[in-house]
Protein backbone atom coordinates (compact mmCIF):
# COMPACT_ATOMS: atom_id res chain seq x y z
CA UNK A 1 0.00 0.00 0.00
CA UNK A 2 1.30 3.44 -0.88
CA UNK A 3 0.70 5.94 1.90
CA UNK A 4 0.31 9.46 0.56
CA UNK A 5 1.36 12.58 2.41
CA UNK A 6 -2.28 13.63 2.93
CA UNK A 7 -3.15 10.30 4.53
CA UNK A 8 -0.11 10.51 6.82
CA UNK A 9 -1.07 14.04 7.89
CA UNK A 10 -4.67 12.94 8.49
CA UNK A 11 -3.40 10.02 10.58
CA UNK A 12 -1.16 12.21 12.72
CA UNK A 13 -3.84 14.86 13.26
CA UNK A 14 -6.39 12.16 13.97
CA UNK A 15 -4.17 10.76 16.69
CA UNK A 16 -3.77 14.18 18.26
CA UNK A 17 -7.54 14.66 18.21
CA UNK A 18 -8.22 11.30 19.82
CA UNK A 19 -9.17 9.32 16.73
CA UNK A 20 -7.23 6.19 15.86
CA UNK A 21 -7.09 6.43 12.11
CA UNK A 22 -8.58 8.01 9.02
CA UNK A 23 -8.99 5.65 6.12
CA UNK A 24 -9.32 7.43 2.79
CA UNK A 25 -10.79 5.57 -0.13
CA UNK A 26 -10.27 7.79 -3.13
CA UNK A 27 -12.58 5.71 -5.31
CA UNK A 28 -15.61 6.68 -3.25
CA UNK A 29 -14.17 9.62 -1.33
CA UNK A 30 -14.87 8.08 2.08
CA UNK A 31 -13.27 8.94 5.39
CA UNK A 32 -13.79 6.75 8.43
CA UNK A 33 -12.60 7.15 11.98
CA UNK A 34 -12.13 4.93 15.00
CA UNK A 35 -11.73 6.54 18.45
CA UNK A 36 -8.84 5.73 20.71
CA UNK A 37 -9.42 4.84 24.34
CA UNK A 38 -9.00 7.88 26.63
CA UNK A 39 -5.50 8.13 28.02
CA UNK A 40 -6.77 8.70 31.55
CA UNK A 41 -10.23 8.19 33.11
CA UNK A 42 -9.75 11.48 34.92
CA UNK A 43 -9.36 13.34 31.64
CA UNK A 44 -12.17 11.84 29.56
CA UNK A 45 -15.37 9.93 30.36
CA UNK A 46 -15.60 6.31 29.11
CA UNK A 47 -16.48 6.04 25.44
CA UNK A 48 -20.04 4.83 24.74
CA UNK A 49 -20.27 1.46 22.94
CA UNK A 50 -20.31 1.45 19.18
CA UNK A 51 -23.72 1.28 17.54
CA UNK A 52 -24.63 -2.26 16.39
CA UNK A 53 -23.84 -2.79 12.76
CA UNK A 54 -21.67 0.30 12.58
CA UNK A 55 -18.21 -0.77 13.76
CA UNK A 56 -15.53 1.86 13.58
CA UNK A 57 -17.82 4.87 13.50
CA UNK A 58 -16.51 7.93 15.35
CA UNK A 59 -17.67 8.38 18.92
CA UNK A 60 -17.94 11.83 20.46
CA UNK A 61 -15.78 12.16 23.58
CA UNK A 62 -15.77 15.39 25.56
CA UNK A 63 -13.84 18.17 23.85
CA UNK A 64 -11.13 16.42 21.79
CA UNK A 65 -9.06 19.49 21.06
CA UNK A 66 -8.74 23.15 21.72
CA UNK A 67 -10.91 25.43 19.63
CA UNK A 68 -9.25 27.04 16.60
CA UNK A 69 -7.80 30.50 17.11
CA UNK A 70 -9.87 33.47 16.07
CA UNK A 71 -9.02 35.17 12.80
CA UNK A 72 -10.34 38.29 11.24
CA UNK A 73 -12.48 37.03 8.40
CA UNK A 74 -16.22 37.61 8.06
CA UNK A 75 -16.83 34.00 6.99
CA UNK A 76 -15.78 32.50 10.30
CA UNK A 77 -18.11 32.30 13.28
CA UNK A 78 -16.67 31.89 16.78
CA UNK A 79 -16.40 28.37 18.12
CA UNK A 80 -18.90 27.85 20.96
CA UNK A 81 -17.70 27.58 24.53
CA UNK A 82 -18.27 24.42 26.52
CA UNK A 83 -21.72 23.99 28.06
CA UNK A 84 -21.74 25.33 31.60
CA UNK A 85 -23.08 22.97 34.30
CA UNK A 86 -24.87 25.99 35.75
CA UNK A 87 -27.21 26.22 32.76
CA UNK A 88 -30.83 25.55 33.68
CA UNK A 89 -32.54 22.22 33.15
CA UNK A 90 -34.70 23.81 30.48
CA UNK A 91 -31.65 24.89 28.51
CA UNK A 92 -30.20 21.39 28.81
CA UNK A 93 -33.39 19.60 27.72
CA UNK A 94 -32.85 17.43 24.66
CA UNK A 95 -35.07 18.53 21.74
CA UNK A 96 -37.60 16.10 20.25
CA UNK A 97 -36.00 16.33 16.82
CA UNK A 98 -32.33 16.74 15.94
CA UNK A 99 -32.02 18.34 12.50
CA UNK A 100 -28.88 19.06 10.48
CA UNK A 101 -28.91 21.29 7.40
CA UNK A 102 -25.91 20.88 5.12
CA UNK A 103 -25.06 24.08 3.24
CA UNK A 104 -22.28 24.30 0.69
CA UNK A 105 -20.91 27.61 -0.57
CA UNK A 106 -18.95 29.05 -3.50
CA UNK A 107 -19.62 26.41 -6.16
CA UNK A 108 -20.08 24.79 -8.43
CA UNK A 109 -16.65 23.20 -8.93
CA UNK A 110 -15.85 20.70 -11.73
CA UNK A 111 -14.32 18.07 -9.43
CA UNK A 112 -15.68 18.71 -5.95
CA UNK A 113 -19.34 19.24 -6.85
CA UNK A 114 -19.78 15.84 -8.56
CA UNK A 115 -17.99 14.17 -5.64
CA UNK A 116 -20.27 15.87 -3.12
CA UNK A 117 -23.36 14.96 -5.14
CA UNK A 118 -22.26 11.32 -5.17
CA UNK A 119 -21.80 11.32 -1.38
CA UNK A 120 -25.21 12.88 -0.79
CA UNK A 121 -26.84 10.38 -3.14
CA UNK A 122 -25.18 7.49 -1.34
CA UNK A 123 -26.66 8.63 1.97
CA UNK A 124 -30.00 9.57 0.43
CA UNK A 125 -30.00 13.10 1.83
CA UNK A 126 -30.47 16.55 0.33
CA UNK A 127 -28.43 19.70 0.84
CA UNK A 128 -28.55 23.40 0.00
CA UNK A 129 -25.96 24.78 -2.44
CA UNK A 130 -25.24 28.52 -2.37
CA UNK A 131 -23.70 29.14 -5.77
CA UNK A 132 -21.84 32.07 -7.29
CA UNK A 133 -22.91 33.65 -10.55
CA UNK A 134 -19.44 33.19 -11.99
CA UNK A 135 -19.66 29.48 -11.22
CA UNK A 136 -23.07 29.25 -12.84
CA UNK A 137 -21.65 30.78 -16.01
CA UNK A 138 -18.66 28.42 -16.08
CA UNK A 139 -20.44 25.20 -15.15
CA UNK A 140 -24.12 25.35 -16.15
CA UNK A 141 -24.22 21.56 -16.44
CA UNK A 142 -23.39 21.22 -12.75
CA UNK A 143 -26.18 23.61 -11.76
CA UNK A 144 -28.58 21.39 -13.68
CA UNK A 145 -27.17 18.29 -11.95
CA UNK A 146 -27.66 19.85 -8.52
CA UNK A 147 -31.24 20.76 -9.43
CA UNK A 148 -32.09 17.41 -11.03
CA UNK A 149 -30.75 15.55 -7.98
CA UNK A 150 -33.37 17.32 -5.85
CA UNK A 151 -31.08 19.65 -3.94
CA UNK A 152 -31.88 23.29 -3.23
CA UNK A 153 -30.00 26.06 -5.01
CA UNK A 154 -29.44 29.33 -3.18
CA UNK A 155 -27.95 32.65 -4.26
CA UNK A 156 -24.42 33.54 -3.04
CA UNK A 157 -24.12 36.70 -5.22
CA UNK A 158 -22.10 36.96 -8.40
CA UNK A 159 -18.38 36.81 -7.64
CA UNK A 160 -17.63 36.94 -3.88
CA UNK A 161 -15.45 40.03 -4.38
CA UNK A 162 -16.20 42.15 -1.33
CA UNK A 163 -15.03 45.43 -2.85
CA UNK A 164 -17.59 45.05 -5.64
CA UNK A 165 -20.41 43.26 -3.85
CA UNK A 166 -20.48 45.55 -0.82
CA UNK A 167 -19.58 48.84 -2.49
CA UNK A 168 -23.20 49.96 -2.02
CA UNK A 169 -26.69 48.54 -1.61
CA UNK A 170 -27.17 49.00 -5.34
CA UNK A 171 -24.07 46.99 -6.21
CA UNK A 172 -25.11 44.26 -3.77
CA UNK A 173 -28.52 43.87 -5.35
CA UNK A 174 -27.05 44.01 -8.85
CA UNK A 175 -24.85 41.04 -7.90
CA UNK A 176 -27.80 39.17 -6.40
CA UNK A 177 -30.15 39.80 -9.32
CA UNK A 178 -27.55 38.95 -11.94
CA UNK A 179 -26.96 35.58 -10.30
CA UNK A 180 -30.68 35.04 -9.90
CA UNK A 181 -31.24 35.49 -13.62
CA UNK A 182 -28.44 33.06 -14.49
CA UNK A 183 -29.95 30.39 -12.25
CA UNK A 184 -33.46 31.02 -13.57
CA UNK A 185 -32.33 30.51 -17.16
CA UNK A 186 -30.98 27.06 -16.29
CA UNK A 187 -33.49 25.58 -13.86
CA UNK A 188 -36.63 27.65 -14.36
CA UNK A 189 -37.00 29.10 -10.88
CA UNK A 190 -35.59 32.05 -8.98
CA UNK A 191 -33.88 31.20 -5.70
CA UNK A 192 -35.59 32.59 -2.63
CA UNK A 193 -32.64 31.77 -0.36
CA UNK A 194 -29.68 34.12 -0.09
CA UNK A 195 -26.38 33.90 1.74
CA UNK A 196 -24.24 37.00 1.54
CA UNK A 197 -20.48 36.41 1.09
CA UNK A 198 -18.67 36.10 4.39
CA UNK A 199 -21.87 36.36 6.41
CA UNK A 200 -21.33 40.12 6.37
CA UNK A 201 -24.86 40.88 7.62
CA UNK A 202 -24.71 38.64 10.70
CA UNK A 203 -24.41 41.61 13.05
CA UNK A 204 -26.37 44.10 10.91
CA UNK A 205 -30.10 43.83 11.72
CA UNK A 206 -30.97 46.60 9.28
CA UNK A 207 -29.30 44.73 6.41
CA UNK A 208 -31.00 41.50 7.42
CA UNK A 209 -34.35 43.25 7.28
CA UNK A 210 -33.45 44.80 3.93
CA UNK A 211 -32.95 41.30 2.51
CA UNK A 212 -36.20 40.00 3.97
CA UNK A 213 -38.09 43.02 2.68
CA UNK A 214 -36.99 41.99 -0.81
CA UNK A 215 -38.56 38.57 -0.31
CA UNK A 216 -35.44 36.50 0.39
CA UNK A 217 -34.67 34.15 3.23
CA UNK A 218 -31.28 35.20 4.58
CA UNK A 219 -29.40 32.05 5.56
CA UNK A 220 -26.64 32.16 8.15
CA UNK A 221 -25.04 29.20 9.96
CA UNK A 222 -24.31 28.08 13.49
CA UNK A 223 -21.82 25.24 12.91
CA UNK A 224 -18.70 26.22 10.97
CA UNK A 225 -16.40 23.56 9.52
CA UNK A 226 -13.69 26.25 9.34
CA UNK A 227 -12.74 24.96 5.90
CA UNK A 228 -12.54 28.55 4.64
CA UNK A 229 -9.23 29.04 6.43
CA UNK A 230 -5.92 29.29 4.62
CA UNK A 231 -4.47 26.78 4.27
CA UNK A 232 -7.57 24.61 4.10
CA UNK A 233 -7.57 22.19 7.06
CA UNK A 234 -7.20 18.47 6.47
CA UNK A 235 -10.16 16.09 6.71
CA UNK A 236 -9.44 15.07 10.31
CA UNK A 237 -9.46 18.68 11.50
CA UNK A 238 -12.65 19.53 9.59
CA UNK A 239 -14.35 16.50 11.12
CA UNK A 240 -13.24 17.49 14.64
CA UNK A 241 -14.33 21.12 14.12
CA UNK A 242 -17.87 20.09 13.22
CA UNK A 243 -18.27 17.38 15.85
CA UNK A 244 -17.05 19.62 18.67
CA UNK A 245 -19.71 22.20 17.87
CA UNK A 246 -22.39 19.56 17.28
CA UNK A 247 -22.30 18.77 21.01
CA UNK A 248 -24.30 21.92 21.77
CA UNK A 249 -27.83 20.68 22.44
CA UNK A 250 -29.31 24.14 21.99
CA UNK A 251 -28.38 23.90 18.27
CA UNK A 252 -29.99 20.53 17.61
CA UNK A 253 -33.45 21.72 16.46
CA UNK A 254 -31.79 23.69 13.62
CA UNK A 255 -28.09 22.97 13.15
CA UNK A 256 -26.89 24.68 9.96
CA UNK A 257 -23.50 23.38 8.85
CA UNK A 258 -21.22 25.51 6.65
CA UNK A 259 -18.91 23.91 4.06
CA UNK A 260 -17.16 25.14 0.91
CA UNK A 261 -16.52 23.35 -2.37
CA UNK A 262 -14.11 25.47 -4.40
CA UNK A 263 -10.72 24.24 -5.60
CA UNK A 264 -8.49 23.25 -2.72
CA UNK A 265 -11.39 21.92 -0.65
CA UNK A 266 -10.79 18.27 -1.41
CA UNK A 267 -10.38 17.69 2.33
CA UNK A 268 -13.94 18.93 2.82
CA UNK A 269 -15.11 16.30 0.37
CA UNK A 270 -13.11 13.68 2.26
CA UNK A 271 -14.55 14.70 5.63
CA UNK A 272 -18.17 15.02 4.54
CA UNK A 273 -19.22 11.33 4.53
CA UNK A 274 -17.83 10.60 7.99
CA UNK A 275 -19.50 13.74 9.36
CA UNK A 276 -22.80 12.64 7.85
CA UNK A 277 -22.46 9.10 9.20
CA UNK A 278 -21.55 10.37 12.65
CA UNK A 279 -24.59 12.66 12.80
CA UNK A 280 -26.87 9.88 11.54
CA UNK A 281 -25.57 7.60 14.27
CA UNK A 282 -26.28 10.36 16.80
CA UNK A 283 -29.92 10.49 15.71
CA UNK A 284 -29.88 13.54 13.42
CA UNK A 285 -32.04 13.81 10.35
CA UNK A 286 -31.08 15.94 7.35
CA UNK A 287 -33.23 18.56 5.66
CA UNK A 288 -32.82 21.42 3.20
CA UNK A 289 -33.15 25.05 4.23
CA UNK A 290 -36.46 25.29 2.35
CA UNK A 291 -37.89 22.82 4.87
CA UNK A 292 -37.01 25.09 7.80
CA UNK A 293 -39.66 27.26 9.41
CA UNK A 294 -39.15 30.90 8.44
CA UNK A 295 -39.22 32.09 12.03
CA UNK A 296 -36.51 29.60 12.92
CA UNK A 297 -34.49 30.67 9.89
CA UNK A 298 -34.65 34.29 11.00
CA UNK A 299 -33.65 33.36 14.56
CA UNK A 300 -31.24 30.45 14.35
CA UNK A 301 -30.12 28.98 17.67
CA UNK A 302 -26.79 30.58 18.48
CA UNK A 303 -23.71 28.72 19.76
Amino acid sequence: MIVTASVLVAFLVGCLLGFGYYQLNYGTTVVSATPLEPSSPAEYPPSPPEAPGNPGQPVLEGNPDEEPPEEETPSIAPVPEAVSPRETAEEQETPDEKVAYITIDDGPHPQNTPAILAILEEFGIKATFFVLGTGVEKHPDLIKQIHEAGHVIGNHTYNHIYQETYASDESFWYSVEKTEELIFELVGYRPTLLREPGGRFRSMPEKQQMVRDRGYGLVQWNVDSYDSRTPVPDAATIFANVIRQAQKEKLWPAMVLLFHETGGHESTVEALPVIIQYLLDEGFIFKTILEMDQDVLANLPKP
